[in-house]
């Protein structure tokens, strides 16, 4: 079994690796990641030095020092250095996501599955870079409590990737609707009522339903099955509960109909989304 996890082979079974990969034409990091089922658990990649290229055809894009990306659990993963380009560095973190993590890893631009984040402002790429080294560095560390230490640093860092998003930057949410959500977000077993809701926000219900469609772009109960579904893509992938489990912990005491939900939003069975 491979130990490095810079070469294939490596078997990321743990809850968090980080690291940096020099590629510079024809040395030993100069191949092609393929993997075509993804991983269990998310990439987050950032370029610091040299360009990038992700999927190929008419699919593929480029990223450059700077710019992020995002790969969720079981998206396919192909990406290289860039063709007639020197190098290629970049910062990476493996990491198997919190439950209540499930907002801060959808970003404004999605391709092909992959998130995107460029054009940020110098100051931003900085702290980010820190934030990576620093995760890197105390990931391999074997003082108490680094795991912990790594995981919040991680946190920190997937906070200042979501406040960076265009959509965050250019419009500033309601704040009562900023407290539905984070509500929400933090109970998804629960099946709030919209009068309970509107009530903790001192608003009608028909006004926060008016609001949370203009702020969100969603009705509520849109809002909530997505924010659930995803959720349980996460279990699905990073966890060994059952099915009937998961239902229950996103907020279905019906497993069937937790998986009819499950099937009309993620295109497949729950079973057959834990088996690819």
């Amino acid at each position: 079994m491979q130990n490095d996890p810079l070469k294939p082979g490596y078997n990321f079974d743990a809850h968090l690796v980080a690291g940096l990969t020099p590629i510079i034409k024809g040395n030993a990091f100069d191949f092609v990641i393929d993997r075509p089922k993804g991983m269990k658990g998310y990439i987050l990649n950032m370029t610091s030095e040299g360009q990038g290229t992700v999927f190929s055809g008419d699919k593929a894009f480029h990223v450059k020092a700077g710019e992020l990306l995002l790969f969720p659990s079981a998206t396919p993963h192909f990406y290289h250095r860039k063709q007639g380009c020197v190098s290629w560095f970049h910062h990476w973190i493996y990491f198997r996501p919190k439950g209540v993590w499930a907002d801060l890893l959808q970003w404004h631009e999605n391709r092909h599955g992959v998130y995107l984040t460029q054009a940020l402002p110098a100051h931003i790429i900085h702290e980010l870079e820190k934030l990576f080294t620093e995760i890197t560095s105390v990931s391999k560390s074997s003082k108490a409590y680094h795991d912990d230490l790594a995981l919040n640093l991680l946190e920190q860092l997937l906070i200042r990737c979501k406040v960076s998003q265009p959509d965050i930057v250019n419009k500033r949410m309601d704040p009562r609707i900023l407290e539905i959500i984070n509500t929400l977000s933090m109970n998804l077993n629960k099946d709030f009522s919209n009068k309970d809701l509107a009530d903790s926000v001192y608003l009608s219900s028909s006004r926060l339903g008016h609001l949370f469609l203009d702020e969100v772009g969603l009705t509520l109960s849109q809002w909530r099955i997505d924010q659930r579904i995803t959720r349980a893509k996460q279990l699905l992938v990073t966890t060994n509960h059952t099915i009937n489990q998961i239902s229950i912990m996103v907020g279905y005491d019906d497993p069937l109909y937790f998986s009819r939900i499950f099937k009309r939003k993620a295109g497949v069975s729950p079973k057959q989304y834990r088996e690819t």
